[in-house]
């Protein structure tokens, strides 16, 4: 009777003291599992054997027993866990009674779900290569300087081609030939009887035209009036009362001095 007495003795302080223990590592801070990382711990719950919660869309937790050991009038369970957000948790929470409902009075079972990254990261995730060549602080610079190259490249090619145009300009219109030299072989023609009327109205449009412009005269009107004030006019005059002498002269019968006649057309040429 004695040796069972003692070996009944030596079981139940051997069975504390485990449960002891067990519970002394529970207290202790645990070790911090990863998100997605299965964790397992082993623990010692009293009172009647316990299931897994179910698994709800937002659980932080995802439980199951693994294994049930009974351990006296308590259980050993060895406990399997993942984790999906990082913080400290009771599994004791995700534990239930046979018959649906939340166990009480229990030590708590506390685990770490830790993040991926550590806690000092500073969240970028591709490391910045340094040694990369950085253009866009020096870009306004760049710019600047292409610009004020271009300008002076391309300031006096523009230069040059402007003076250039206005020198071709005036070269044509030195070149082109005035009024008079326009009306000199027409007046010739009338001077030797050789102008037809065709030739004789383009004369005389010609001539109109310039005295109106000259003398600020109305576009419309009467060109017989027209005719008749030019005749008057000291500048325009010569030529056409000389046109009406050679139409009732004959041919080569009178000299004609055709250079002092256009002189007044070739003096306002070269004014304009």
């Amino acid at each position: 009777m004695k040796l069972k007495y003692l070996i009944g003795l030596a079981a139940t302080i051997f069975l504390t003291s485990q449960t002891c223990s067990i519970a002394q590592k529970m207290d202790e801070q645990p070790e911090p599992i990863p998100i997605g990382i299965e964790g397992k711990v082993m623990v010692v719950l009293s009172g009647p054997k316990l299931q897994a919660a179910p698994v709800g869309d937002k659980s932080k937790i995802i439980l199951r027993i693994h294994d049930i050991f009974p351990n006296g009038k308590a259980y050993r369970y060895d406990l399997r866990y993942f984790g999906f957000v990082p913080g400290e948790y009771n599994l004791n929470h995700f534990l239930l009674t046979q018959d649906g409902k939340t166990p009480t009075g229990l030590p708590p079972t506390k685990i770490i779900i830790g993040g991926i990254l550590p806690e000092e990261h500073d969240g970028i995730l591709i490391e910045e290569d340094k040694t990369k060549i950085e253009l866009s602080s020096n870009y306004t610079a760049w710019l600047i300087v292409i610009v004020v190259l271009w300008i002076l490249i391309a300031l006096p090619l523009f230069l040059t081609g402007l003076k250039s145009k206005k020198h071709f300009d005036k070269t044509n219109d030195f070149n082109e030939p005035d009024l008079a030299q326009q009306l000199r072989p027409l007046v010739e023609q009338a001077a030797t009887g050789n102008l037809d009327t065709e030739g004789r109205a383009i004369l005389e449009r010609m001539i109109f035209s310039h005295w109106r412009e000259k003398l600020n005269l109305p576009k419309e009107g009467n060109p017989v009036e027209l005719y008749l004030q030019l005749k008057q006019h000291d500048d325009a005059g010569p030529l056409l009362c000389g046109l009406e002498d050679w139409l009732h002269r004959p041919p080569g019968t009178s000299a004609v001095d055709i250079t002092n006649l256009l002189e007044p057309y070739r003096k306002t040429s070269h004014q304009e």
